[in-house]
Formats: structure tokens, sequence, C-alpha cells
């Protein structure tokens, strides 16, 4: 069974992303492949930006989502509306834009609407953390 995570809790208001991370990890104990991609929508996209810097005596949520989209070949997307609306530009968008900038992390992806909903139709399950 491959399932499909959406995320809409922020990451410094809620515990989604950490919730969701102890998802992944107690799926991929079983089946390595179980997720086939997670999406970050609304305040979720902040995961994603390469900018904060957590105090050193908390889990540096951006590290440990990096670490297991490497390790287990997880793509993380971010929807690139909610994404460029609160400052997350990739390097393409930051030339659309003419900005000299750009503030998206390493092994996030921009993508619209339509790759969650792609995600949707070719998974058994999806789950939501808020």
């Amino acid at each position: 069974m491959q399932y499909t995570l959406l995320i809409t809790g922020s990451p410094y208001q809620s515990k989604a992303c950490h919730t969701a991370l102890r998802f992944i990890r107690a799926c991929i104990e079983k089946h390595p492949n179980a997720i086939k991609g997670v999406f970050f929508y609304g305040d979720a996209v902040l995961v994603g930006s390469q900018i904060p810097q957590p105090p050193r005596d908390e889990i540096n949520l951006l590290q440990a989502w990096q670490d297991i989209a490497q390790e287990h070949n997880i793509p993380l997307y971010l929807c690139i509306a909610a994404a460029v609306r609160r400052g997350i530009i990739s390097e393409e968008e930051s030339r659309r834009y003419e900005l000299k900038q750009h503030s998206l992390a390493e092994n996030f992806q921009l993508e619209g609407l339509g790759t969650l909903v792609e995600l949707i139709h070719t998974t058994q399950k999806v789950i939501q953390f808020r």
C-alpha cells in the first residue's frame, strides 16, 4: 500500500510536521516504499525554507525532512502558490520575479495542486496532518 501525505499545519504553530515525520519513519520500517510523496500546503510550506535557524536544543525540522527525503527517495512538494506567497522562492522563480536570491531548501520542489491530485489518484491512502 502506498500513501500520500498532505501536511497543512505550520511547522511553528502545530506538531503536524513532527507527527508526519514519525509516521514516515514507522511506515518505512515495515514497508520502505510506502510513501509516494509528501505535499505541504498552506503554512506547512514554511518547513521548506532554507533561511530559519532553529535553536540548537530543538529539532531542526528542515534537516530532518531533508534527511528522510534523501535516505528514502521521498519527494517533498511545496504548493507553489502558498510558498511564493510566504517568500519561499526557487532559483527559477527568483529569475521570474527578478529577485537576486532564492530561499527554497534542497530536496524540496515547488509544484501546483495538479501534483497533489496526481498523488491522490495514484496511491491507496491519503493522510492529512494539520
